[in-house]
């Protein structure tokens, strides 16, 4: 009996030496992180907050995550953070990667040195309202957030103060004038002759098109993505609408066609080319992103689309912003991410997908002094490429 007294006294000795014999004001963060805890001390401070992990402690390191988690914050002593470094490394091959590793490094910094919890709550436009938003799914969305341009300075005041007032891109109503833009370029499809469908009517092992009751019938019989690009004389560093009719009957409702527009130069490889584009799906979910971006910027859920039905999907561009319409409703604004020359505008299809297209049009702000070409039969050069990525990913969860 005494000698088990003994061992079990050793014992419990012993855990208490183990577990004193860590620095609980450790500091450890990997180099990948220190530029982005820097940028976090010196967003604190800018707003009031000061930060002192150094002397006080802190570990960030890489990890092995299960549970699709991208990052995880455990509330020990030091707070230590661990973020995937499958996630971190995916991102980091595509562009965008600087905002995306700043919003994932900024949320779990969020939990450990600010002590906020998950706020999952969204704005008027259906925005996130939170950069700490995460955790228990909502409604199944993703979290994918739009962390970049106008809407980074607002996620910023609200991490650190979460009663900053709603910012005004979150409002639904319409900020801009939207009148002024002539038309540079209109098809219909309005005919059964081939040569007057101003597309070229073709029947392929990877596809086949054709006129449709004066649509413009597009079969994809492949598994992979398809960009049908359109090369016109708009640039798209101009201020310009494009409007297109769109019809996708199919039962998987997440599948996502719509409007893209930029530029793919012959042979290039169109993983990495600036193709933005705006997209919904049968589920009554718009998304809006660019092609070399990992993901989407984010996803809403609008009731003006028409499951299985005729959507006219139209944006506007004015200056560096993008305004997003769904059937005549102003739904959205963003920041294009197309700052290269182009001239090409077109619309996505779904693997194995039939999408049906009518009345393209597009217009220029102040474009009187260019002549419009809306006949039926003029010579268009068109792009007609597969994908199988299109960087349309979810985030993993924060």
């Amino acid at each position: 009996m005494t000698i088990s007294k003994f061992y079990i006294l050793a014992f419990c000795c012993g855990i208490v030496f183990f577990t004193s014999c860590k620095d609980p004001k450790e500091y450890s963060v990997d180099s990948s992180f220190t530029d982005y805890l820097q940028r976090f001390e010196n967003e604190g401070a800018a707003r009031g907050h000061q930060f002192d992990p150094k002397s006080k402690g802190l570990i960030i390191e890489f990890g092995d995550l299960s549970n699709n988690d991208a990052g995880l914050t455990h509330y020990e002593t030091p707070v230590r953070i661990q973020i995937d470094r499958k996630y971190w490394a995916a991102i980091s091959k595509t562009a965008g990667a600087d905002l995306m590793k700043e919003d994932l490094i900024f949320h779990e910094l969020g939990h450990g040195l600010l002590s906020r919890d998950h706020l999952n709550s969204t704005l008027e436009n259906g925005d996130w309202k939170s950069i700490m938003c995460g955790g228990t799914a909502v409604n199944n969305r993703p979290w994918n957030i739009n962390y970049r341009g106008i809407r980074r300075a607002y996620y910023l005041d609200e991490l650190f103060k979460e009663s900053t007032p709603t910012p005004v891109f979150a409002s639904l109503v319409l900020p801009i004038d939207t009148t002024g833009y002539s038309k540079m370029l209109f098809l219909s499809f309005n005919t059964e002759l081939k040569t007057d469908a101003g597309w070229p009517i073709t029947d392929d092992p990877t596809h086949s098109t054709s006129i449709d009751n004066g649509r413009l019938r597009f079969q994809s019989k492949v598994d992979s993505v398809y960009m049908v690009l359109v090369k016109t004389y708009t640039s798209t560093q101009s201020d310009f609408s494009y409007q297109l009719t769109l019809e996708y009957s199919s039962t998987k409702g997440s599948d996502q066609y719509g409007i893209i527009f930029g530029d793919i130069p012959s042979g290039s490889d169109v993983s990495s080319d600036p193709i933005d584009y705006f997209t919904v799906n049968n589920n009554q979910k718009m998304y809006m992103g660019n092609r070399s971006w990992y993901s989407f910027f984010t996803e809403l859920s609008r009731t003006v689309i028409l499951p299985g039905g005729k959507n006219v999907l139209k944006v506007v561009k004015a200056g560096s912003m993008l305004y997003y319409f769904i059937n005549g409703s102003y739904c959205y604004c963003s920041e294009t991410e197309v700052l290269v020359s182009g001239n090409q505008f077109g619309f996505l299809v779904p693997p194995k997908g039939t999408v049906l297209v009518d009345n393209l049009l597009i217009s220029v702000k102040g474009s009187s002094k260019i002549s419009t070409r809306s006949k039926q039969n003029i010579q268009l050069e068109f792009n007609m490429q597969t994908t199988g990525k299109f960087h349309q990913n979810s985030i993993p969860n924060r």
